[in-house]
């Protein structure tokens, strides 16, 4: 007996699964966790689910390293996303240690350094003094949210006089 999604699609076919993940994957970079995600959504049986995901890593279809660089890269650069951040976000998808630590060094620490103070600078002129919560306050809160370091925060502050 085949089942089938509400679309039509066999999650029987070993073809048809295959084509429809690399399609997938093909559309933006995905990682080993996304694919796998993806399949059980399918209810893909999770013996076919690990051969498809073998295949795809031998096809170039995924790769974690190669998933893991870009990742940190445009989601440093378009989102200001500091490393906490970025880490957690990886090892959410269940990136490898070795492979996160490899991808964070992808951002140099001039260019780290100087997005957290554009980022201060930026989020100091937003604010306006409160009761509740100083502006020194209100920004570490707002930094730390982005994902940067506490330490790296209050180092930048100080050097800023704020």
């Amino acid at each position: 007996m085949q089942q089938s999604g509400m679309d039509g699609f066999s999650n029987n076919d070993p073809a048809e699964i295959y084509e429809r993940i690399c399609r997938y994957c093909a559309y933006q970079e995905r990682c080993t966790f996304d694919a796998a995600q993806k399949l059980g959504e399918w209810k893909v049986p999770a013996g076919k689910a690990g051969l498809v995901i073998k295949r795809l890593k031998t096809d170039g279809y995924i790769d974690d390293d190669r998933f893991a660089r870009l990742f940190v890269r445009s989601k440093f650069r378009n989102n200001k996303w500091g490393r906490v951040k970025l880490g957690y976000e990886l090892r959410g998808r269940k990136i490898p240690e070795k492979i996160i630590s490899e991808a964070l060094k992808e951002i140099s620490d001039e260019n780290y350094r100087q997005t957290i103070r554009n980022l201060i600078l930026k989020k100091k002129s937003e604010i306006k003094p409160g009761k509740n919560l100083t502006i020194r306050e209100k920004i570490i809160t707002f930094v730390i949210g982005k994902g940067f370091e506490f330490d790296l925060a209050a180092e930048v502050l100080k050097e800023l006089k704020l």
